[in-house]
């Protein structure tokens, strides 16, 4: 499946040890450590036989290595009921496969995580061939909850549990409270983290501003609480004003927590451009 964006993923930070592959170590393929042997299949190069092995027992073996790769991508996906409001998850889908594409691509392994109010899907990070797949069929399955509420913070502490290491990237709209995440994560206050994370804010328009919309009565009802409110469509600017405020306290927030942002209006031409560019401006911000 040919990837919808072109993504360029780059660590704020560099790997904890000197060595790249030390992120790795899960899979198999050409790299520094040995790994073990293996029979001989068509197709392997002749340069990894093991020779010694095939005096021993007559047989063709190959060497095999644990993989180097410069990072660990995690994919933290948010898939409760408002992420399924207009064309969000469809956005979803195309970031993930996006990123998969990138990371499996350059031999860095990938992993996908689902959540709502809890931990929904895990699939730890591999580099094996079969792992795009994988995540692509994981998103087609997803399930679709009726929480009433996101939690954040039970993904990200699954995630500090399950991996010492990763680069992980949340896709939520972060409709929920963020302020437990402070203190969670190391990233705001160490030089050389070993979870680094960003946050993609997939958002329909009318999330973040209202247009074209002639005054009158409109009622708003949460698609996870299910609260309603009225609103007053004559007073829709003061209305616009609370949205961008509110989205940009949740920028601050998860910057406080060490999460850099990119806000990605669905149907936006310039997707692939934001992404690269919040992946280049941590870059340049490296300390």
């Amino acid at each position: 499946m040919k990837p919808p964006y072109l993504f360029n993923i780059q660590l704020k930070h560099p790997p904890r040890s000197q060595m790249s592959g030390d992120w790795a170590g899960l899979d198999k393929g050409t790299g520094y450590e040995f790994w073990g042997l293996r029979k001989y299949l068509p197709g392997d190069s002749w340069s990894r036989i093991d020779w010694k092995a095939r005096a021993r027992s007559g047989e063709l073996y190959v060497r095999e290595f644990l993989k180097d790769s410069a990072y660990n991508l995690l994919l933290i996906c948010d898939v409760s009921p408002s992420m399924h409001f207009g064309r969000k998850f469809g956005m979803l889908q195309d970031l993930v496969i996006s990123l998969a594409y990138a990371a499996l691509h350059s031999n860095n392994p990938c992993g996908l995580l689902l959540f709502a109010d809890r931990v929904l899907t895990w699939h730890p990070p591999s580099a094996a061939p079969q792992q795009y797949s994988r995540i692509v069929t994981a998103l087609e399955q997803a399930p679709v909850m009726k929480s009433r509420q996101t939690r954040l913070a039970p993904a990200l502490n699954f995630m500090m549990n399950r991996l010492s290491s990763c680069l992980g990237v949340i896709i939520s709209d972060f409709h929920t409270d963020l302020e437990n995440l402070r203190g969670l994560m190391d990233a705001a206050d160490s030089r050389l983290p070993a979870h680094e994370l960003v946050a993609l804010h997939v958002l329909e328009e009318s999330e973040y501003r209202l247009t074209g919309i002639e005054d009158g009565l409109l009622t708003l009802r949460d698609m996870e609480s299910g609260h309603q409110m009225p609103l007053d469509l004559s007073r829709k600017e003061e209305f616009n004003a609370l949205l961008r405020t509110a989205r940009e306290k949740s920028i601050r927030t998860l910057a406080g927590a060490g999460i850099d942002s990119a806000v990605l209006p669905v149907g936006a031409a310039d997707i692939q451009a934001r992404v690269n560019t919040l992946f280049s401006r941590r870059l340049a911000a490296r300390v």
